[in-house]
């Protein structure tokens, strides 16, 4: 499973969401939009931050805790 952070730089959630991941054991890779403004066209989303997954966008902004929790189950 590919787990993917896309945010701005400035983004003050993708901390949060970072956490939450390692804190589930779960890996992911952190995409800045200023770095790859193609993102932005590629997935037609402004909000930061995306949680992506396996080139799904699953959340627009912060996801629901229970879904981390899902997707711990899924990898476990």
């Amino acid at each position: 499973m590919k787990i993917i952070i896309a945010a701005t730089k400035t983004c003050t959630h993708r901390p949060k969401l970072e956490e939450q991941l390692k804190d589930a054991g779960l890996q992911y890779e952190v995409v800045y939009f200023e770095d790859h403004p193609g993102l932005i066209e590629e997935y037609k989303l402004k909000i930061s931050p995306l949680l992506i997954v396996d080139d799904i966008v699953v959340s627009v902004g912060m996801p629901e805790h229970s879904y981390i929790i899902e997707l711990k189950n899924k990898t476990s």
